[in-house]
C-alpha cells in the first residue's frame, strides 16, 4: 500500500486579511506565494504562505472570513498546526514573538522535541517545533523575509486533532492514509509516515464527553495530503471510498 507522503497544506479560518498578512509574512517571515479565491466562495481571498518556492509541505493557507464568530472548542476539530524550525531556534523565536506581543505558552517537550506553543492574532493554535529532520528537508529560504534564513520556518511538522472516539481516526490514518501508530504521551496518540519529511505526523486526543466543536475564526478548516502523481492520488481516492468516506 502506498501511503500519503505527508501534509500538502493546512487551511485555517482567519479574521481580517491584512492582520493575517502582517502576522504570517511580517512576524513569522513566511512568503505570501499566492493570493487566490475560495472556490466555494469567490468573494473571499485564499492566502497561501510557504517557503520561497511554495513547496508542497510548507504551505499554510487561510480563508479570511472575518464575519464569522470565533470557533467553538470541542471534539471533531483539528485543533493545532505545528511548524518546523531548525534545532536551536526556539530562543530566537521566543524573543521575536515576545517583541511583537504574540501570546505564547512555556516551552514544553513533546515526543522528544522542544515545542513553543503560540496563538496567532485570530486565535489559531500554532506550535513551533525544533524538528530533528528540519535541516535535511527540501527548503528554499525567502530572501526578503524579516527572519534570518537559519531560523526560518522549514514547513509543516504535524497537526493535532480532538476526537470523541479514537478508533475511527486510528483506522482512517493507518488503513487508508498509511500512517503507523508511534506511541502515546500525555493523552495524545502520535501517528507518523515513513521518511519523516514535512507534515509527516498527526497527533490525536480522545476527548471524553463535552460538546462537538464548531468552525469559526481561529479554527483549522481542513488538512490536505500529498501524493506523488495522478496514479497515487487515484489509489488513495479508491481507499477513501472503500472506507465509506466521501473524497
Amino acid at each position: 500500500m502506498r501511503s500519503s507522503t505527508g501534509l500538502h497544506h493546512v487551511t485555517a479560518i482567519a479574521g481580517p486579511a491584512q492582520e493575517n498578512l502582517d502576522f504570517y509574512a511580517g512576524v513569522l517571515g513566511m512568503r505570501l506565494v499566492k493570493r487566490s479565491v475560495n472556490q466555494d466562495d469567490p468573494g473571499t481571498y485564499h492566502l497561501f504562505y510557504a517557503d520561497a518556492e511554495g513547496r508542497p509541505g510548507t504551505d499554510l493557507t487561510f480563508f479570511p472570513w472575518s464575519h464569522m464568530a470565533p470557533f467553538r472548542e470541542g471534539h471533531g476539530l483539528s485543533t493545532e498546526v505545528s511548524l518546523a524550525v531548525p534545532d536551536g531556534s526556539l530562543s530566537y523565536w521566543m524573543d521575536r514573538l515576545s517583541q511583537y506581543g504574540v501570546t505564547t505558552a512555556p516551552v514544553e517537550t513533546r515526543f522528544g522535541e522542544r515545542v513553543l506553543p503560540a496563538r496567532d492574532p485570530h486565535g489559531l493554535r500554532l506550535a513551533l517545533v525544533e524538528a530533528r529532520s528540519a535541516a535535511a528537508r527540501p527548503f528554499t529560504p525567502w530572501e526578503h523575509s524579516p527572519v534570518p534564513a537559519d531560523h526560518q520556518i522549514r514547513g509543516l511538522e504535524s497537526a493535532r486533532l480532538s476526537e470523541r472516539d479514537l478508533a475511527p481516526s486510528t483506522a482512517f490514518l493507518t488503513d487508508v492514509l498509511g500512517f503507523t501508530h508511534l506511541g502515546a504521551e500525555n493523552g495524545w496518540d502520535r501517528y507518523g509516515l515513513n521518511g519523516g519529511g514535512s507534515g509527516a505526523y498527526v497527533e490525536v486526543q480522545q476527548t471524553q464527553g463535552g460538546a462537538r466543536g464548531a468552525w469559526g475564526v481561529g479554527s483549522i478548516h481542513h488538512l490536505a495530503w500529498r501524493v506523488d502523481d495522478d496514479e497515487h492520488q487515484l489509489a488513495l481516492r479508491t481507499r477513501v471510498e472503500a472506507a465509506g468516506r466521501r473524497p
